[in-house]
């Protein structure tokens, strides 16, 4: 049986000195860089959202949805509605 052994690096300055540092909201092991002092997610997952449906969001809003009830209806929060709409935060 073989084993892999994986190195992280820091993301910010690629040091390998890194601390363990809780997790992240979704069960994600976080950790510190003892070099840079920034703290990273060791396996980022990729977009939370795809295209498609971030276009029927701003579909939405261009129909003259309200911005309270397209995060009611979609589940996505208010500032990140704003971002994709191109309003101010």
């Amino acid at each position: 049986m073989l084993s892999t052994t994986t190195v992280h690096r820091c993301p910010h300055c690629s040091g390998k000195r890194l601390q363990k540092n809780g997790h992240a909201e979704h069960g994600a092991q976080r950790a510190k860089c003892v070099d840079c002092q920034r703290t990273f997610v060791l396996s980022p997952q990729g977009p939370r959202y795809d295209q498609k449906f971030k276009d029927q969001v701003v579909s939405a809003y261009q129909d003259r949805m309200s911005i309270r009830g397209i995060t009611r209806t979609f589940g996505v929060c208010y500032q990140t509605v704003m971002v994709w709409v191109g309003g101010k935060k």
